[in-house]
């Protein structure tokens, strides 16, 4: 699931050109999504050429390792703004490499610091699999701290598979595609497993062999391909949720190659994947009831007006079966019974969700209106704000049989869908319809795993609230791993770093130092968090506020909600219509835009 993003990331396009400077008004040129400090000081003078990373250019060639690098062509990337997007071929089979190629999507924020400082690049994943590390820079860039940004260059990729990268596409139903299933009800599992055999025959890639060659231990030879391509020794990475599984794949293949790991979110370290959706279900469970603990004890909390949020919860699932779906403000799409759970699903990954996902039931229950829910839900299935979709769901579960080589049957999987939802409290008829890995290609090579013997020590980072990849998966990981170490975060939601700031400054100082905590070590975001702020204070009702204000300035544009931001979350579709270089259009943004988050 895409991270929401954060609010200074909001409205860049506009307010780049919209400040209010004067002489800002007449370019069109977007401002650098950053954090708070620029990316780079407009007034530091070029670096000798030889000293640092081109901002346009090729990477690779040469490899310290001997590694056969390949090379990145780096140039502009179709957005405007500080961003440099790239390409590496690389074998579809690492054991011919010379044989057939594929390509491997990159991006770039180049190091904003002295050239004399830079450490190298760090390559990120967000996560999935399936997820797109080339769109998640943008986000990365504006969260990731400037102590980072500035002596490492940010690298994300798409994996093989996912994205802009050589990708597998399957014509999916991707809207009203799921349903639930009651206990016992095999008919409505296998009427489902039926339609999703049907759209698992639509599956393509070029070349087709890519269908059968996209596991997870492909993915770790391309990285260490794109390490040398960037010209590092050794990989700095950061991964998120599967990036922890990716990582720990690449430090047992490649232990000497290893500078820094982050392992954030960790991913149980098995090879039985089918038995860790298991152990997930007690974490959606518990993130369930956190917030709604959370939500009952808050006066903030604006399900507090009607009700105890699992009473709530129970009678909405009532009503929605009755009707079957709730209406949205979009006249062709209407919320499911099972887009009810997966809207909750979504936003138990993030705590700045919570205060939405309340809102979204509010409206549910007094309006019957499923906007809200819709869209959170929407962000699990990587909807774009134009309405179009990226590929993360086909990636996903190609990525995921690739590594996992158990292929029950259909009697073995529908017993284990059967006995997953038992195990739910709150989610059961949801999970019970998983199929599993029917229906798509046999594992060819299945995920490598091991302690990673002779690597430098890998940082895994364990939120004890997060509903994904259970706490004690972290724990699991920094065990398995011969030289892991553990750092405890008391906090809400999916992955730490960025999000739990008490973290930051111990990832950062690993990142840069190679600092590790002491055995044992945590923080806690959960004594200071406020989960559900006063009405009109998230970033999103800010944006809202700043949309009122510009109609109020005369500007023509469409009223805006929380769920339009939530969908839109750069308001590139939003404020379409804004002209930076109009002067009417300039002096109402000026004027509004103190209302904006900072």
């Amino acid at each position: 699931m895409r991270r929401l993003l954060p609010p200074t990331i909001a409205l860049a396009l506009v307010l780049a050109a919209c400040s209010s400077d004067d002489e800002a008004s007449s370019t069109t040129t977007p401002a650098p999504p950053t954090t708070a400090e620029s990316a780079a000081d407009p007034d530091q003078t070029d670096p000798d050429p030889t000293e640092t990373t081109e901002t346009t250019g090729t990477t690779g060639t040469t490899d310290p390792t001997g590694t056969d690098a390949g090379t990145i062509e780096w140039g502009p990337c179709d957005t405007p703004g500080p961003l440099e997007c790239g390409a590496l071929e690389v074998p579809l089979d690492h054991g011919d490499p010379d044989g057939e190629q594929i390509t491997i999507a990159l991006t770039r924020l180049p190091a904003s610091g002295a050239a004399a400082d830079r450490i190298g690049s760090l390559v990120i994943n967000p996560g999935g699999p399936g997820g797109s590390g080339v769109e998640a820079i943008t986000t990365f860039a504006a969260t990731i701290p400037t102590d980072v940004t500035e002596v490492f260059d940010l690298v994300g990729f798409d994996p093989r598979g996912v994205g802009e990268s050589s990708a597998v596409t399957c014509d999916l139903v991707r809207d009203d595609g799921v349903e639930l299933v009651t206990a016992g009800d095999r008919a409505t599992w296998e009427a489902q497993l039926g339609r999703l055999l049907d759209q698992f025959a639509t599956c393509t890639a070029e070349p087709a062999a890519l269908l059968a060659a996209v596991g997870t231990n492909n993915a770790a030879r391309d990285l260490d391909l794109i390490r040398a391509a960037v010209g590092d020794e050794q990989l700095t990475f950061l991964g998120f949720s599967y990036g922890t599984r990716l990582g720990a794949t690449y430090a047992e293949l490649f232990p000497d190659r290893v500078r820094a790991l982050v392992l954030d979110g960790a991913v149980k370290p098995t090879t039985d994947l089918g038995s860790t959706f298991d152990e997930q279900v007690g974490g959606f469970d518990r993130a369930f009831g956190n917030f709604a603990d959370a939500c009952d004890a808050d006066p903030d909390c604006i399900l507090r007006e009607i009700g105890p949020t699992r009473d709530v919860v129970a009678a909405l699932r009532a009503e929605i079966a009755e009707l079957g779906s709730f209406t949205t403000d979009d006249p062709d799409r209407v919320l499911t019974a099972a887009e009810f759970d997966l809207g909750i699903i979504a936003a138990l990954y993030s705590r700045e969700a919570w205060p939405f996902l309340a809102q979204g039931l509010y409206l549910a229950e007094t309006n019957a209106d499923g906007t809200l829910l819709q869209v959170l839900g929407d962000g699990y299935a990587d909807r774009r704000a134009d309405g179009t979709y990226s590929n993360l769901s086909e990636a996903n579960a190609f990525i995921n049989c690739a590594d996992d080589p158990a292929r029950p049957t259909v009697d073995e999987m529908w017993q284990r869908a059967d006995a997953l939802g038992d195990g739910s409290e709150f989610f059961g008829e949801y999970l019970r319809g998983t199929t599993g890995c029917l229906g798509l290609p046999d594992s060819a090579d299945p995920l490598v795993l091991g302690p990673a013997e002779g690597a430098p020590p890998i940082l895994v980072i364990g939120t004890t609230g997060d509903p994904a990849t259970p706490y004690e998966w972290a724990i699991e990981l920094a065990d398995f791993l011969d030289s892991g170490v553990l750092y405890t975060v008391e906090a809400e939601g999916h992955t730490a770093y960025t999000r739990a700031a008490c973290a930051n400054d111990v990832v950062n100082a690993y990142l840069i130092d190679l600092e590790l905590p002491e055995a044992g070590a945590s923080c806690s975001e959960n004594a200071t968090t406020d989960f559900f702020p006063p009405a009109g204070s998230t970033a999103p009702e800010q944006v809202v506020a700043f949309a009122d204000c510009l109609r109020e300035e005369g500007l023509d544009i469409e009223p805006v909600t929380v769920a339009d931001v939530l969908a839109d979350p750069t308001g590139e579709q939003l404020f379409a219509s804004i002209d930076p270089s109009d002067p009417a259009d300039a002096a109402a943004v000026t004027a509004c835009q103190d209302l904006l988050p900072g």
